[in-house]
């Protein structure tokens, strides 16, 4: 992602970018800066790009400000995606248009959006079964690529993201006991980088996901706040060709997976705020297809665990779709730790004891 600055003139807009990966959820600072003909765009402590107006005119008029969307479209040739994240500071010409807003000292201010922040959630899709995919066009990350999406879940594993390409070329996103592994190929090897992260990810609880890989081949893989990096040699460019895999395969397909590559079963749990290079699909209406049950929102476990959800001091194990518990570290073990062992097996050496005997006089 980067930042566009547009200048509306008599003559048609001026366009200027700056910045790179400014989607990976850390606040940035822009200054926009205009004397004249010159226009200046800065992000954060990056080198500024500046720009000439064409034409005889330097006046702006301005009628609305809108931040979030554009609804003024008539002189644009494309639309970008309305804007979902934080902002804060927004200054127009000495103007401190938020806080105005915010406490009324503004005649108009037309607003949707929440004061505070807050962990933003957007377009969660839930997986409700391991059998569960959707494929999507092919990712586009032939010199580059950078990619955002949140995961929660109870499962262990599953193959959350999957595209190959010519020759040996693919790239895997995977929980791997908890654990998130990015595994690729850029047509020297398969290479395998684990995020970061001090405990399992399988926790039912959100969790940010960024992966990138600038031109360079510096890959980074950032979960929530830890950040893991990496450099390869030789090949720089990914040449993916078919479809993009997200939530699992076909069940015929796990076999053929490169050999890194753990999952054996899918993903299942929820994914929301998919970003794939600057691209944000709609899991469902952007599928070519779908398999397996996949719904809107993420309503989590419909069962989850309690103090007392297994007896005798078992230890409650959360599932997508209930719980179970471990009963290995008590002298109980059924369904909820609440059978005892000796009981069972006295009860099974009688039976068989009683068998033998039977035997015996027949």
């Amino acid at each position: 992602m980067e930042k566009r600055q547009q200048a509306q003139r008599g003559k048609g807009p001026e366009t200027l970018f700056a910045g790179y990966n400014l989607n990976d959820n850390e606040w940035h600072t822009v200054r926009v800066v205009r004397r004249g003909k010159s226009l200046k765009l800065m992000v954060d402590d990056q080198q500024a790009m500046t720009g000439q107006m064409a034409g005889d005119h330097t006046r702006l008029e301005f009628h609305n400000i809108e931040t979030g969307i554009i609804t003024e479209r008539r002189y644009l040739s494309s639309v970008p995606s309305n804007f979902i994240g934080h902002l804060q500071s927004l200054t127009f010409n000495g103007m401190a248009y938020i806080d105005l807003c915010k406490n009324g000292d503004i005649d108009y201010c037309e607003l949707n959006a929440r004061f505070g922040f807050r962990n933003i959630i957007a377009d969660p899709v839930t997986f409700k079964t391991k059998a569960s995919y959707v494929a999507l066009a092919t990712l586009q990350a032939y010199t580059s690529m950078h990619l955002f999406f949140q995961f929660k879940t109870t499962s262990l594993d599953g193959l959350i993201l999957y595209n190959s390409g010519d020759g040996n070329d693919f790239i895997v996103v995977e929980l791997v006991k908890g654990y998130l592994h990015y595994v690729f190929d850029l047509g020297n090897g398969a290479n395998l980088i684990k995020g970061n992260s001090n405990k399992p990810l399988n926790d039912n609880q959100w969790h940010n996901v960024m992966i990138s890989r600038d031109t360079n081949n510096l890959h980074t893989v950032k979960i929530d706040t830890k950040i893991t990096t990496q450099s390869t040699a030789g090949a720089r460019n990914l040449d993916l060709k078919s479809d993009l895999y997200i939530g699992g395969v076909a069940k015929e397909m796990y076999k053929s997976l490169p050999k890194l590559v753990h999952a054996k079963e899918g993903f299942q749990g929820c994914l929301a705020s998919v970003d794939l290079n600057g691209r944000l699909p709609d899991l469902i209406s952007d599928a070519l297809f779908c398999n397996g049950q996949i719904e809107r929102g993420c309503e989590g476990p419909s069962t989850t665990c309690q103090e007392d959800s297994c007896a005798n001091q078992g230890v409650c194990l959360q599932q997508w779709d209930g719980f179970s518990c471990d009963c290995s570290m008590t002298s109980f073990s059924g369904p909820l730790c609440n059978d005892r062992k000796y009981i069972r097996e006295c009860l099974s050496k009688s039976l068989t004891a009683l068998g033998q005997y039977l035997k015996k006089v027949s």
